[in-house]
C-alpha cells in the first residue's frame, strides 16, 4: 500500500516535506509562517491510535516526550518548541537542525576525524550534564537521536524515552529503548542514573571510531547478554591508528558497574579534554570543545553559564599573535574589545608603561562601554605569544541580552578591581613622596 502524500498543513504549520520517518511517527519539514521560520514537526502515526491500549502508550510516549523536553535549554539539545496532545494525530513541533544523524557517519567507510569525534563526545556529555541537571535520564542514546548540523554543530534529540527520577509521575517502565546501546543496569531493569547514559554515548563513541558496536550479537537477546558479560575488544584492536590512551578512556567509560565508569560527566569532559590535547595535531586545529575549556577555565567568565559560552564562543574571532604585535594602538578608533586567553600584555600610554596584562583580563573594553569615544586611550603590545579571543563591538550588542548583561557584570568587577588596584598603587606612592621627619618618623 502507498504510502499517504504529507498533510498541507498541520495545525498553524505549513507542512514542506517529509524528512524522517520510524515506527512511531512521521517527521516532516514545516513553516511556522508566524516567525518565517523552518520546524520539524514530529506527528504519531494514525494507525497506532486505532487500538486503544497502544493509543495509551504511545500517547504517554508523546506527552512524556513534552513534558520532559520542554524543560532543558542547551545549545546542543533540539529544543522542543510547540506540541499538541489532543490532536488526532498528536504532534510535537521542534527546532529544525538541517544536517545528518550521526549514523550516516557510523560505517567503516564514513567515519569522522578521531579529533571531531572526541569534540562531538564532549559536547554531548555537557548536554546530559544538563539533562541531569534536571533530573533526566534519556534512556535512548545512539547516532540516530544525536544529529550534526551542516555548520559542525552538535544537538542530542528524542527525548520520548527519557525516565525522570523526580517524578512521581506514571512512565514508561521496562526495557526502553535501543537493546545495542543499552547499560548492563539497564538491560537488568535496575534503577537508572546518568551512569547508564555515560555507558551508551560511550558506545556510540566506539562505533564511530571503529564503525562497529562493542556488544551486537546475531539476536537482541544474544546482543542484551554480551552487554552484562563480555568485555568489548579494544578500539584500537580495529584502529591501530588509534592512541592506547583513547583505549583506556572508552573501555573506563563501557565499565560493567556504574561506579566504575566516570563520576560524573565533568570528569567525561575534563578526561576527554586531555586525551584530545594528546592527539597530535597542529595549534590551529583547536577543537571548540578545547576552546570552551580555556573559556571556562578564566574566572572572568565565572558567572557565564554553558549557553551563553557557547554563544560567545561563535561571535568571537579567535586570533594567535606573535610576541611583539600591537593588538591596540593608542589614539586610534576601535569598535572591538578582546579577551587575553593566553600569554601576556603590555599596556603603555604616551611611551609609559601603564601595567602587563595576564590570561582572563579583557582590552579594550572602553570602546563597547562608551561608544560614543571609540578612539583607544592606551597602546597593549603582545609581551609574549598570545591568544585572544576578538569581539566586535556591535556583534555584542546584537547578542542575547543575557550574553550582554554577562559582559556588563564582568566588566565591571573588572573595573572595580582595577579602580582598588590603582588607589592602592597611588597610596603606596604617596606614602614614599611624603617627607620625613629629622627622627626617621
Amino acid at each position: 500500500m502507498p504510502e499517504a502524500p504529507p498533510p498541507a498543513s498541520i495545525g498553524k504549520y505549513r507542512i514542506e516535506r517529509e524528512i524522517g520517518r520510524g515506527a512511531s511517527g512521521v517527521v516532516y519539514l514545516g513553516l511556522d509562517g508566524f516567525r518565517g521560520k523552518q520546524v520539524a514537526i514530529k506527528q504519531m502515526h494514525a494507525h497506532l491510535l486505532a487500538d486503544p491500549a497502544q493509543a495509551q502508550r504511545y500517547r504517554r510516549l508523546l506527552r512524556n516526550e513534552a513534558m520532559l523536553a520542554g524543560r532543558l535549554r542547551h545549545p546542543h539539545i533540539v529544543r522542543l518548541l510547540d506540541a499538541d496532545e489532543e490532536a488526532v494525530p498528536p504532534y510535537l513541533v521542534l527546532e529544525y537542525v538541517q544536517g545528518r544523524p550521526l549514523s550516516d557517519f557510523a560505517k567503516a567507510d564514513s567515519l569522522l576525524p578521531v579529533a571531531q569525534v572526541l569534540d562531538i563526545a564532549f559536547k554531548c556529555g555537557q548536554a546530559l550534564e544538563h539533562a541531569q541537571r534536571q533530573g533526566l535520564v534519556h534512556r535512548d542514546i545512539k547516532p540516530a537521536n544525536i544529529l550534526l548540523s551542516e555548520e559542525g554543530e552538535v544537538k542530542l534529540a528524542d527525548f520520548g524515552a527519557a525516565l525522570s527520577v523526580r517524578s512521581e509521575a506514571t512512565q514508561i517502565a521496562g526495557l526502553v529503548g535501543s537493546p545495542s546501546y543499552m547499560s548492563p543496569e539497564q538491560v537488568r531493569e535496575e534503577p537508572l542514573t546518568h551512569h547508564s547514559d555515560m555507558f551508551s554515548l560511550a558506545v556510540v563513541v566506539y562505533e564511530l571510531l571503529t564503525g562497529r558496536r562493542p556488544f551486537d550479537g546475531d539476536t537482541d537477546y544474544a546482543t542484551m547478554f554480551r552487554i552484562g558479560n563480555d568485555v568489548p575488544v579494544p578500539p584500537s584492536l580495529l584502529r591501530p591508528a588509534l592512541p592506547t590512551e583513547l583505549d583506556q578512556w572508552l573501555l573506563r567509560a563501557l565499565a560493567k558497574h556504574p561506579q566504575q565508569r566516570y563520576l560524573q560527566w565533568e570528569d567525561w569532559c575534563q578526561s576527554l579534554m586531555a586525551l584530545s590535547k594528546s592527539l597530535p595535531r597542529q595549534r590551529s586545529q583547536d577543537t571548540e570543545s578545547e576552546r570552551f575549556a580555556r573559556l571556562r577555565a578564566l574566572s572572568f567568565f565565572d558567572d557565564f553559564h554553558d549557553v551563553v559560552l557557547w554563544e560567545l564562543m561563535r561571535l568571537g574571532k579567535w586570533r594567535r599573535l606573535d610576541r611583539g604585535t600591537v593588538l591596540m594602538r593608542e589614539n586610534t578608533p576601535g569598535d572591538s574589545f578582546c579577551v587575553l586567553i593566553e600569554g601576556q600584555v603590555s599596556v603603555s600610554r604616551q611611551g609609559w608603561h601603564l601595567s602587563t596584562l595576564d590570561p582572563g583580563v579583557t582590552l579594550g573594553e572602553m570602546t563597547y562601554l562608551r561608544p560614543e569615544h571609540r578612539i583607544r586611550t592606551a597602546t597593549a603590545v603582545a609581551e609574549t605569544e598570545v591568544l585572544v579571543l576578538k569581539i566586535r563591538n556591535p556583534a555584542l550588542r546584537e547578542a542575547s541580552e543575557e550574553l550582554q548583561s554577562r559582559f556588563d557584570k564582568a566588566f565591571i568587577r573588572l573595573l572595580v578591581g582595577r579602580l582598588i588596584a590603582t588607589n592602592e598603587q597611588l597610596a603606596e606612592w604617596e606614602i614614599m613622596a611624603a617627607p620625613r621627619g629629622t627622627n626617621g618618623a
